[in-house]
């Protein structure tokens, strides 16, 4: 019994030292922010806002699915006014650059409604001669979508799909009475289902971060510098982030790419210490005030570490 005793204890040993490891890495999380769709579709439901809802219903789907930080849709569009932007998803790579840096966001998920849209056909036949009448009518609804996820470091798009799905009801009568499902106002029912697949297929990528997760995030990366104002500096990160006033960072400015000769893949960056800040106040759940311990020429872009 005691090679067995001694067996149980090295394995529990084992992973009690792996767990902390697990957690660690498991808590960074891509940020993401998600555009309104392109519809590229040809329907007649103009009430029918088919590019913002499927950009409401992938938010709603990544932040299910736990696998980002995503930016909700109300306070992208703030950012986006205050910044002056007016994007959809057919933003090119080179904005796509631009737009993460002043964001703060590793990659943004695009995609345009290539298919939306409801066919009705069906068929009646009269009453005649003592014969009841006839009714039959089908419902059909589709929807298909393209979408992609852009690195805003290096303009690449790191995962693309595709996902469409489709419905139809029925309603019969026969002398006036009958029924059936039949309702053209279910065009979210329809879509739903289509951006659901595209969500799970996106975060089952895993994509890569450079781990903007707060002062918890295992690779010692807790926000960036939103905005420099002379010795003020503004930092993305808050209260969500576990910012503290007081909390000292050091702060690093990424330099030239690195890319391989052969195929220009980007192969990492130069990097150099800017200095370092002391948070000074925490604004809100994204948004500190630091000031410099030491170091000069802060500006946006720059990256606070533990």
């Amino acid at each position: 019994m005691r090679p067995v005793r001694c067996l149980l204890f090295a394995l529990f040993a084992v992973l009690l030292a792996g767990a902390p490891t697990a957690r660690a890495a498991g808590g960074a999380k891509p940020r993401v922010a998600v555009l309104e769709f392109v519809d590229k579709s040809t329907h007649y439901y103009s009430w029918y806002h088919v590019g913002r809802a499927a950009q409401d219903m992938m938010v709603t789907a990544l932040v299910k699915g736990d696998a980002f930080r995503v930016i909700d849709r109300e306070r992208l569009q703030a950012l986006m006014q205050e910044k002056n932007l007016s994007l959809s998803g057919d933003v090119d790579p080179k904005t796509a650059v631009k737009v993460g840096k002043l964001l703060g966001v590793e990659y943004l998920i695009v995609g345009a409604i290539t298919e939306f849209g409801v066919t009705n056909s069906g068929a009646s036949v009269p009453g005649y001669g003592g014969l009841p009448s006839f009714s039959m009518k089908t419902q059909r609804m589709d929807a298909a979508i393209d979408a992609r996820a852009i690195n805003t470091s290096t303009g690449e798009i790191v995962w693309a799909d595709t996902a469409k799905d489709s419905s139809s009801d029925k309603s019969v009568y026969v002398a006036g009475a009958g029924g059936g499902s039949h309702d053209g106002q279910k065009l979210d029912k329809i879509l739903r289902p289509v951006v659901d697949k595209l969500a799970t297929s996106v975060s089952a990528k895993k994509l890569e971060t450079g781990g903007l997760g707060g002062t918890a995030d295992a690779s010692g990366v807790v926000g960036k510098i939103a905005r420099a104002d002379g010795s003020t500096l503004y930092v993305n990160a808050g209260s969500e982030a576990g910012v503290k006033e007081g909390d000292e960072f050091g702060v690093y400015r990424v330099g030239e790419q690195i890319k391989d000769p052969d195929t220009g893949e980007v192969l990492g960056a130069n990097e150099m210490k800017v200095g370092r800040v002391r948070i000074t106040s925490v604004r809100g759940p994204r948004l500190s005030m630091a000031a410099p311990v030491s170091g000069s020429g802060f500006k946006a872009g720059d990256t606070l570490r533990n």
